[in-house]
Parts: C-alpha cells; sequence; structure tokens
C-alpha cells in the first residue's frame, strides 16, 4: 500500500499537474496561465525524475524513456520549426539563412533518435529497462515513425496545393516523411540493438491500428457534428420575407439620416 501511495504520489500526480497546467492556459486571466505555466514545470520535473524515485513501479519505464527521447524530440521539434517558417513565405518567423541550421537541428535529432534503436553506445540514450527493451519504447517509435511519414507526407501534398510561394516548404515535408517511411520499413526487416524485427512489426501493426482507429474516431466525430447541426437548422422555421419600405418608412429614415449627418435637402 505504501509503495502504491509513492507511485501515485511521485509519478502519477505530476502527470495530473501537466494536464492541469494545459487546461489552466486556457482561462483569461494571465495568473491562471503564469501558475499553470509553473505547475507543468514542476509535474515535468517530477515525472521525469520518477524513474530514480520509484524506480519498482513498471509505470516508471515511461519516465526513463522521457528523459532518454526529450533531447532528440526537442531538437527535431525546434529545427522542424524554424526550417518551415524561414525564407520568403507568407507566415515567416525566421529570416531565409536560419533554414539551414534548422534542417541540421532536425536532423541531428532524427540521426540520435534513431540511433537510439540501431545502436547501444554507452552516449546514446538506452531503450533498456531492467535488462529487456523498453515496452513504452516499442509502443512510441512505429507510433512516432508511422504518424510522422502519414502526416509529414499528407502535409506536403496540402501545402502543395496553397501556391508556388511554399513549394519549398512543401518539399522539406516530402523529405522528412519519406525518410521516417524508409526507416519504419528498415526496422520491420532488420533486427534492432534491443529488439527483434518481427516484435517491431507486430508493434507497427498495433501502431497502424490506433492511428486508423483515431482517425476514424475524430471523422466520426465531425460527422456527427455537422448532421446535428443539419438537423438544427432543419428544424428552425422559415424566415418570412419583409415587405419593401413604404414611402412614410422611407421619408422617417431619411429624416434620421439628416438629423444624424447633419446636411441639408440637397446633400
Amino acid at each position: 500500500m505504501e509503495n502504491d501511495f509513492e507511485v501515485a504520489l511521485l509519478l502519477w500526480a505530476p502527470l495530473g499537474f501537466v494536464f492541469l497546467s494545459l487546461g489552466l492556459q486556457f482561462r483569461k486571466d494571465t495568473s491562471s496561465q503564469k501558475f499553470g505555466k509553473v505547475l507543468g514545470a514542476i509535474g515535468i520535473l517530477l515525472f521525469g525524475a520518477s524513474f530514480l524515485t520509484v524506480p519498482s513501479s513498471p509505470s516508471a519505464a515511461s519516465s526513463s524513456l522521457f528523459v532518454g527521447i526529450l533531447p532528440s524530440l526537442g531538437l527535431m521539434v525546434i529545427g522542424l520549426y524554424i526550417a518551415l517558417f524561414a525564407g520568403e513565405i507568407p507566415v515567416q518567423r525566421f529570416h531565409s539563412k536560419f533554414r539551414p541550421v534548422g534542417l541540421l537541428m532536425f536532423v541531428a535529432g532524427f540521426a540520435l533518435f534513431e540511433a537510439m534503436h540501431w545502436t547501444d553506445h554507452a552516449f546514446i540514450p538506452s531503450t533498456m529497462w531492467k535488462g529487456e527493451s523498453n515496452r513504452f519504447w516499442m509502443i512510441f517509435r512505429p507510433t512516432f515513425l508511422l504518424a510522422m511519414s502519414s502526416f509529414l507526407l499528407a502535409g506536403g501534398y496540402l501545402v502543395n496545393l496553397i501556391g508556388q510561394r511554399i513549394s519549398q516548404t512543401s518539399k522539406i515535408l516530402y523529405l522528412t516523411g519519406s525518410v521516417s517511411l524508409v526507416l519504419l520499413t528498415l526496422s520491420v526487416i532488420f533486427d534492432g540493438s534491443s529488439s527483434a524485427s518481427e516484435e517491431f512489426h507486430n508493434s507497427a501493426l498495433l501502431a497502424a491500428s490506433d492511428i486508423l482507429g483515431f482517425l476514424s474516431g475524430v471523422g466520426l466525430t465531425i460527422l456527427v457534428f455537422g448532421l446535428t447541426i443539419w438537423q438544427y437548422e432543419q428544424r428552425r422555421p422559415g424566415l418570412d420575407r419583409l415587405p419593401p419600405p413604404n414611402e412614410e418608412q422611407l421619408s422617417i429614415a431619411a429624416e434620421i439620416v439628416r438629423n444624424n449627418i447633419g446636411g441639408g435637402e440637397d446633400e
């Protein structure tokens, strides 16, 4: 019972702080937003340390994985943001000279992320937990690669439809999506440093089902919402067309206009 209380206090409660902080960001007052940011930072720190504070819990493997992938994901997110919003585009955030820097950061983060799967070097964050492959890693990596390749390739196609001025952004999305798809395919064929290809293949199938289920749920939600709005509009009584104004109404309106504008009869 004492161990369960420690796990709830040092692992699950910090996650609750993070979600609570996200909710506080939607408040209008800035004090609540600032308090939410502080609460979220505390929650992330406590959760990141939970694999040290409560190592006996099986869920502590998620904390170990979070700390391990944080550098690579940080480089990828920041680098991709800089690369996409640098240059001559309508939503420019950075000068065009920063685009190579963003691409280099993304490549470095992605290389570090993949090195965690293919190598077990001492300087590379480990994907092992208590002598075996981290089960959360086998959930996260195939889902990440599959979602990344799908959304980036689809995003590149949609961006390309908008116009020629952002064709460079579309090429970046196509390139990164294709690379992630190739790496996903290689992981299904070849063994990694701590996982077999067959195990990764099964995890990739489960990840595909999760993503398809998520997209199906979003699509059904939009469909049900649209049908609800359509039914509501159908049941509303029709609006009667008003007759055109007569001479008396026009003269009253003209008098109101003259009184408010201050013009004469000729005006």
